[in-house]
């Protein structure tokens, strides 16, 4: 027989040491627990509906007062002003700033099939959450490729991208864009030289939502919205007047009868605004702080609502038609 079991010390420290441990353990889950309080207002997270979405424009609320659906709805109202209201089998799309996916997979999800889908963003981060979420997508089409570069700046894009898009040449492809999504007035040093890229070495069409500076702004008006939009991290000129924003599409190659710049404004920054406010009141009831950073976006959409000096636009503008030779 093992000698330690008879010794009356030994056994009497080794259970006191076991209760010992059991006793502390009990104690830090108690403490863990009572600490927490599940019956407080933590079981919010157990409410989220996974996966979370990820969209960011600014929405068009015209019906609704969700963000997601809000931001669908711009995206959708973009495609209406281009004329595409119904599934298409061989589009192309280059889509920049394309986001964290949930553009990229409405759009694969239910606008093309069987075309192709190029997707260019300078976000890393981004790139990376798009692709995790949108993978099992990308397969019904020719090609589907999603890419991280400076969209503002096609000519030092690596070859592998240049590869890529250049695919969207393929005749076989009916009805060729360019789509961005309230991503141009960060382009610097303009938009133009993706547009001139897009016309001239692809043949393709634009549509996207902007901003544009309202043609009647005072001088102090345009000068307090370019410091605005500089903080932004906008050019300084990045707000064209619609005449500008015009003139510099045709001078890249589009047709000039051809383009639409719509203002949606009332349907975009009053409905922004009323959102920003209503999170941020039920974020602070879970103890959550909308941030900083979207209260101020919220005071400066709520100026562009009441001031109208910045518009919210969508534009479309085609190619001139080739003409038959006689």
């Amino acid at each position: 027989m093992i000698s330690w079991l008879n010794d009356p010390t030994f056994v009497a420290g080794l259970f006191a040491g076991v209760f010992a441990t059991f006793t502390l353990f009990v104690g830090l889950a108690a403490c863990l627990l009572l600490s927490r309080d599940l019956y407080g207002l933590d079981h919010w997270k157990l409410n989220l509906q996974m996966p979370v979405s990820l969209w960011m424009n600014l929405g068009y609320w015209k019906d609704t007062s969700e963000f997601a659906e809000a931001c669908r709805n711009y995206l959708k109202q973009v495609f209406e002003t281009a004329d595409i209201t119904t599934p298409q089998k061989s589009i192309a799309i280059l889509d920049v700033g394309f986001g964290c996916g949930d553009q990229t997979s409405t759009i694969l999800g239910g606008i093309i099939s069987g075309g192709a889908y190029i997707g260019v963003t300078n976000n890393q981060v981004q790139l990376q959450a798009a692709s995790r979420r949108c993978r099992d997508l990308h397969k019904e089409l020719d090609t589907s490729h999603l890419f991280c570069a400076d969209a503002s700046k096609p000519h030092a894009w690596p070859e592998e991208i240049r590869s890529a898009v250049d695919k969207l040449k393929n005749p076989k492809l009916k009805g060729k864009w360019l789509l961005a999504s309230d991503c141009m007035y960060h382009f610097s040093p303009s938009r133009m030289p993706l547009w001139q890229y897009a016309a001239r070495n692809l043949g393709i069409n634009f549509m996207g939502s902007d901003l544009c500076m309202s043609n009647t702004a005072s001088w102090r008006e345009k000068t307090l919205a370019r410091t605005i939009g500089t903080l932004m991290g906008c050019p300084w000129k990045a707000f064209l007047t619609m005449e500008q924003y015009r003139e510099q599409l045709v001078a890249c190659g589009y047709d000039r009868d051809s383009i639409v710049i719509k203002d949606v404004s009332v349907d975009v920054f009053p409905g922004l605004v009323a959102f920003l406010e209503r999170h941020d009141k039920a974020l602070a009831e879970s103890g959550i702080s909308l941030g900083e950073g979207f209260r101020v976006a919220r005071k400066v959409f709520g100026w562009f609502a009441v001031s109208k000096v910045v518009r919210a636009v969508i534009v479309v503008a085609r190619l001139p038609k080739v003409k038959d030779a006689a």
